[in-house]
C-alpha cells in the first residue's frame, strides 16, 4: 500500500467523533445493499489471564458482493457505485474504513453474490487476504475481532447500543442488537433499535412532502435532527450548529426532518449545506409557521373553552401561552381575533378585545383569584384576564406567560397604530414612544366610591365650569360629579375614572390612548387640592375652574397646546 494511501486511510479512520460510529457506517452500507434487516450482535470469548477475544458482528441480508465488487469497491477507496443514486446515502465509498477506528486485531468479511462466495480477512496492519469459499453466504457478514477483558467487553456493548440508538433509531430498515454472551436464552428476541419517527413536546405536528417528512413541536429545551432513510445525518440541541441565522426562529421549537435529498459532509460530522438543505429548511419553516402555529392556536382555543379548570389545565394554559408569546410578531398579530385568552370568569377572550380595553382605559385588568371587586367589574362590563396579578406570590407561576403574551400583543398593536413615521418623529425630538404599562391588578387601581347625590351649589358650579373647559379643549368627560373615596385614599387621589359612574372607579392612567370622551369622572371632594380650589372659586371662578380642568387631564404632558383654548373657555 502506498504511503499516500496509508495517510489517506489514517485520516478517514480518525475522522469520526467516536470509534463506535463505525456501526452507523456498516448499517448504512447494509441498507444500501437492500437488506431488510441488519443484525448487530456481540460475544465474548474468554482467553488466558482474563484477556479474551471480543467479537462484534454486523450481519445483513442484502445483495452481497462478488469478486468484482470486492476488488473494485471494498478494497479501493473513493470508488462507489452509489453516485447519483438518491436511494443510497453512502456515496463516498469510505464507510467500511471506519471499522479500523476500533483498532481491531482482524476484520472478517463473509459475502456472496451470483453463486460465488468469498471471505476477505483484513489484518491488524490493514493488509488483507481474499479467499473463495464453498459455504453459501447470504448477504454480507462482518466481524470485528478485538482483544480485551470482560470489562472492556461490557463497555463496548453499552457503547455500541448507545451509538446505534443515536444514529439508527429511525432507520427505515429494521436494526437489532443482541449481547449473546449475556443473553443465553435461545428463544429471547434481540433488542429492536428502531423507534417511531417523532418528537416529544406540545402541539406535535407531522407534515409530509414527496421524499421529505417533518415532525415538529414546541419544546422547553428544543433539539434538532436531520435524517436520510432514517439514519442520523446531524443532531444537536444548539441551534446555531445546524441552523445558523435561522436559529432564532427555533429557540422554542424542536424538529426532525427526514429527506432522501439531504446528505452529510464527507467527514460525517454535520449536514451538507447545499440547495437541497435550503429547500428542506423552507419546507420546515412553512410547516412551523402554518401547521405547527395553527395547532398551537387551535389547542389554546379549545383549552380556553373548557369548563371546570383544575391545576393541570392552568399549567397547560400557561405553557401554551408562553410558546405563543415567543412567536414572530406577524404571526401573533394575525390571530388577534382568535379567542385564546381566558377571562377570570371563565369566558373566552380575544387579544383584539384586550387591546380595545387597553385603548379605552390605558390598562388591561388581570387577576389570578376571584374577588368581590373582580365580580363587580365584570358585571359592569369590564374584562378581567385570568393571569398573574401583581399581588401574587413571588414564586414563578404558569400564568406569568399569560401576562407576557397580552403585554406583547398590546405593544405590537400600539406600535402599528402609532405608525412608523410618528415613531421616527418622536425619536428625532427625543420623546419616548414606549407603550405605557399594560396589565394591572384591579386592587391596585380600583377604589370604592360613594358618589355625591346632591352636592352643594358651589361644588356643582366648579365641576360644571371645569367640565365645560375640558369639553371645549377636546378632552372632556361624558359626565362629571364629586364623591368620597375609601381605602385610605381620601387624601391621595384627586379623582377617579370609569366607563360609567359606579361604586368602584379607577385611579387615572398615566396616559389615555383614545382620550377621555368615553370615560366618566368623579372628583374627590375631600382632597386638599379640590377644597383649596373650592375656596378660590368663590373669588376667582375662572382661575379655579382652569386649574381644576388642568388637573383632570389624563394626558401625561397636560396638553400644553390647549392652554390658550382652555383659558379662553374659562373666561367665557
Amino acid at each position: 500500500m502506498s504511503q499516500k494511501n496509508t495517510g489517506l486511510i489514517e485520516n478517514l479512520v480518525t475522522q469520526f467523533s467516536s470509534p463506535l460510529d463505525c456501526f452507523r457506517e456498516l448499517a448504512q452500507n447494509a441498507m444500501d445493499a437492500g437488506s431488510q434487516v441488519v443484525e448487530v450482535w456481540s460475544e465474548f470469548i474468554p482467553g488466558d489471564d482474563y484477556i479474551g477475544t471480543i467479537a462484534l458482528h454486523v450481519d445483513d441480508f442484502g445483495e452481497g458482493m462478488d469478486e468484482h465488487i470486492i476488488d473494485t469497491y471494498l478494497t479501493q477507496l473513493f470508488s462507489s457505485a452509489k453516485e447519483d443514486d438518491l436511494t443510497k446515502i453512502g456515496k463516498f465509498g469510505i464507510g467500511f474504513v471506519s471499522v479500523f477506528a476500533l483498532e481491531p486485531r482482524a476484520v472478517l468479511v463473509q459475502t456472496g453474490r451470483g453463486g460465488e462466495y468469498w471471505e476477505v480477512l483484513f489484518h491488524e496492519d490493514r493488509t488483507f487476504t481474499k479467499t473463495r469459499v464453498q459455504m453459501p453466504v447470504e448477504g454480507t457478514q462482518i466481524t470485528l475481532f478485538l482483544a480485551g477483558d470482560i470489562q472492556r467487553y461490557n463497555e463496548l456493548v453499552q457503547g455500541t447500543r448507545e451509538r446505534l440508538k443515536f444514529w439508527c433509531a429511525h432507520s427505515e430498515t429494521e436494526i437489532t442488537f443482541e449481547d449473546r454472551s449475556q443473553n443465553t436464552d435461545a428463544f429471547a428476541e434481540p433488542e429492536r433499535i428502531n423507534q417511531p419517527f417523532g418528537v416529544e413536546g406540545s402541539c406535535v405536528t407531522r407534515v409530509e412532502h414527496q421524499g421529505t417528512e417533518i415532525v415538529c413541536a414546541y419544546q422547553r429545551r428544543p433539539s434538532y435532527g436531520f435524517y436520510n432513510a432514517g439514519l442520523t445525518l446531524a443532531y444537536s440541541q444548539i441551534g446555531e450548529d445546524l441552523l445558523g441565522a435561522r436559529a432564532a426562529r427555533f429557540r422554542h421549537i424542536g424538529f426532525k426532518i427526514k429527506s432522501r435529498y439531504l446528505e452529510h459532509t464527507l467527514s460525517r460530522d454535520t449536514i451538507m449545506r447545499d440547495a437541497n438543505y435550503d429547500k428542506a429548511m423552507r419546507l420546515l419553516e412553512d410547516a412551523v409557521n402554518q401547521d405547527l402555529f395553527g395547532a398551537l392556536v387551535a389547542q389554546l382555543e379549545s383549552l380556553v373553552a373548557e369548563d371546570g379548570w383544575a391545576f393541570e389545565q392552568m399549567q397547560a394554559y400557561g405553557e401554551l401561552c408562553n410558546y405563543l408569546a415567543r412567536e414572530p410578531a406577524e404571526l401573533l398579530k394575525s390571530i388577534g381575533g382568535r379567542r385564546v385568552i381566558r377571562g377570570l370568569n371563565g369566558s373566552a377572550l380575544s387579544l383584539d378585545e384586550l387591546y380595545d380595553a387597553w385603548a379605552d382605559s390605558g390598562r388591561v385588568l388581570v387577576s389570578e383569584q376571584p374577588s368581590e371587586l373582580c365580580a363587580a367589574l365584570e358585571r359592569a362590563g369590564s374584562l378581567v384576564v385570568y393571569g398573574r396579578g401583581e399581588g401574587g406570590t413571588a414564586a414563578a407561576s404558569p400564568l406569568d406567560a399569560v401576562n407576557r403574551l397580552v403585554d406583547r400583543f398590546v405593544r405590537l398593536r400600539y406600535r402599528d397604530t402609532l405608525g412608523s413615521k410618528i415613531r421616527s418623529a418622536l425619536k428625532v425630538f427625543g420623546v419616548s414612544n414606549a407603550t405605557p404599562s399594560v396589565l394591572v391588578a384591579p386592587e391596585d387601581i380600583y377604589l370604592p366610591v360613594v358618589l355625591d347625590a346632591s352636592p352643594p351649589e358651589v361644588v356643582r358650579g366648579l365641576i360644571a365650569h371645569a367640565s365645560r373647559i375640558l369639553r371645549d379643549a377636546g378632552a372632556g368627560y361624558r359626565r362629571m360629579t364629586t364623591c368620597q373615596i375609601g381605602w385610605s385614599a381620601g387624601d391621595e387621589q384627586l379623582f377617579v375614572v370609569g366607563n360609567k359612574l359606579s361604586s368602584f372607579m379607577a385611579r387615572p392612567p398615566v396616559g389615555a390612548a383614545r382620550g377621555t370622551r368615553s370615560l366618566e369622572a368623579a372628583v374627590n371632594r375631600d382632597h386638599p387640592h379640590f377644597t383649596y380650589l373650592l375656596e378660590v372659586y368663590q373669588s376667582q371662578p375662572e382661575l379655579a375652574a382652569y386649574c381644576l380642568a388642568k388637573s383632570l387631564l389624563l394626558s401625561q404632558d397636560r396638553l400644553p397646546s390647549c392652554d390658550m383654548s382652555m383659558i379662553e373657555a374659562a373666561q367665557a
